[in-house]
This record gives C-alpha cells, sequence and structure tokens, in this order.
C-alpha cells in the first residue's frame, strides 16, 4: 500500500532518517531505477496527491519500508505478485530470503 505522501516518507513510514539504512532498503527493493526516473526522485508525491506509480513500484516500495523498518518478524501476502520475474527474483535473493534466516 501506497500512502499519498513522498516515495520517501511512504519508506520511512514515521521513522527517522537514516540515510545508510535508506539507501539499503532502496537497493534491496530494487527501487533505485524508478527512483531516478522521477521527477523529484524519492521525493516525488504519490498517491492522490500526487503521480501514479505502476503496482510493481507500490509492491516495491512496501519491500522497502520493511526492510528500512528492520522489523523482527515479517508477514508478507504474495510481495512479488506485482512485480516481473526478472525483478522478483532479484528482490527475493537479495531481500526477502535473507530475512527468512
Amino acid at each position: 500500500m501506497v500512502f499519498s505522501e513522498s516515495i520517501r516518507s511512504n519508506i520511512l513510514f514515521g521513522r527517522n532518517y537514516d540515510k545508510s539504512l535508506y539507501e539499503k532498503a532502496l537497493r534491496l527493493s530494487g527501487l533505485i531505477t524508478d527512483i531516478e526516473g522521477l521527477p523529484l526522485k524519492d521525493m516525488t508525491m504519490v498517491g492522490e496527491k500526487g503521480i501514479n506509480i505502476s503496482g510493481g513500484e507500490q509492491a516495491r516500495v512496501a519491500i522497502a519500508r520493511a526492510v528500512y523498518s528492520e522489523a523482527d518478524i515479517y508477514i508478507m501476502d504474495n510481495p512479488l505478485a506485482s512485480i516481473d520475474y526478472k525483478v522478483g527474483k532479484k528482490i527475493f535473493t537479495r531481500c526477502i530470503e535473507p530475512l527468512s534466516k
């Protein structure tokens, strides 16, 4: 789910900004290329008050939010459904699989 805020606010979800953790979340979720193509990069507003992003981009924002949260437990309901196979495989290998260990 994406809220009517900036990409960055959607990922931070009320937490303090930590540059290294944020960059890790972007890298592991595969969002870097998407963000580079946006007019205001990660400060671009999305949702009702901003631009529309694809279902795959919304899923990657949610995955980045999960990585950024550094939670002890993650509950995911088909997080790769809206993502193409190639990107999904990278996200699974770099992000989801390590979180399960």
